[in-house]
């Protein structure tokens, strides 16, 4: 427990740093708590010498923190003389209230990201300015951060964005690989990336909170308790536990054998084709485009198709942002949509 709370605010103070977020008392006032955590966790530890040299980065990071501040900052003395140290211990102590011996600046550099937009809503409430916006996050097992929309203020907030749709500015009529990779700007319209969603939803339990909105500016919401893409090519859907007011568009109380259960498909968009019909692809060549989703024998949800308003249906004209159980009827397209996730253990 330790650890966990020594990494997250680590991470959090690095973040507020390059950043320039929060002021400099809050920010110090913070290095000074957590300067006692570390002194109170490296005595619990010393007996369990893999956990006390785990948490030794951690504590020298705000040391070094401290140190730049200056050390008299904080109420308790920071600093003891070199004949307290352990002797025999070719590796420094960290003894409470002592500053080890200089390392290199943690913050000059974004070392550490936090891994959604509920550590990101943890790390705003340190400093008392929680608000929805962009943020770079690394979920576990990316090599590189990505940029993603945090809403917090829906239910509480901590909600990392997967799709988000609004004015139709950006074409979603867009090949498979495009949806594995991700597109449009994260302050806009965007879709984050199949591949991205994968590892976002696999380093935790997550829940799935779609909120939709029709042309007569009607706001509903579909709430899943279990979300996550699963595997990498093809990438199936995994979700379960709905309840809200815009009807369950993944038709969860169907059987497996229904053509409109779509839970374990997988994702089908232009180029790759894994709907199970034979006939045609679900995602564009039926009666025009439908954008990439998951699929079965097509489906009575899709929110990645083009941006229409219910007057512009023809026989061609491809099938908009719908929710079949919105509205009663796949034809009834949307105006806005918004996926995102959060874990299942978040509280505000």
């Amino acid at each position: 427990m330790w650890l966990y709370r020594l990494s997250v605010l680590t991470t959090v103070l690095q973040w507020s740093v390059v950043t320039g977020e929060g002021r400099t008392d809050q920010l110090t006032m913070s290095l000074c708590t957590l300067w006692e955590d570390c002194s109170r966790a490296v005595e619990v530890a010393v007996h369990d010498e893999d956990a006390s040299w785990r948490l030794r980065p951690f504590c020298r990071d705000v040391a070094d923190m401290l140190r730049e501040r200056g050390a008299e900052n904080c109420e308790s003395p920071l600093s003891l003389d070199e004949d307290e140290r352990a002797d025999g211990d070719e590796r420094p102590d960290l003894v409470r209230g002592q500053l080890p011996q200089h390392t290199d600046l943690a913050f000059l550099g974004r070392t550490n990201y936090l891994h959604d937009c509920s550590e990101i809503h943890t790390a705003m409430a340190l400093f008392g300015d929680v608000s929805s916006g962009v943020h770079d996050i690394k979920p576990v097992g990316l090599s590189n951060p990505i940029s993603v929309y945090c809403d917090q203020t829906t239910d509480g907030g901590g909600w990392t964005v997967l799709q988000r749709r609004f004015d139709g500015y950006i074409d979603f009529n867009r090949g498979y690989w495009a949806f594995v990779h991700g597109f449009g700007p994260t302050n806009g319209e965007y879709w984050l990336g199949l591949e991205n969603m994968h590892y976002l939803t696999n380093q935790n339990a997550y829940e799935l909170y779609i909120e939709l909105e029709d042309w007569a500016d009607t706001v509903k919401y579909a709430r899943y308790s279990t979300f996550s893409v699963v595997g990498s090519h093809p990438y199936n859907l995994n979700v379960g536990g709905f309840n809200g007011t815009a009807g369950d568009g993944f038709y969860l109380s169907y059987g497996q054998t229904d053509d409109a259960y779509l839970n374990g498909r997988p994702f089908s968009a232009r180029q790759i084709d894994l709907d199970s019909r034979d006939d045609a692809s679900c995602a564009g060549g039926i009666s025009g485009v439908t954008g990439g989703w998951w699929y079965k024998a097509c489906s009575w949800s899709a929110l990645n198709g083009p941006y229409l308003r219910p007057s512009d249906y023809t026989g061609g004209s491809g099938a908009g942002i719908y929710w079949n159980p919105f509205g009663g009827s796949y034809r009834k397209y949307l105006k806005k949509s918004k996926m995102m996730v959060r874990p299942i253990d978040f509280q505000p």
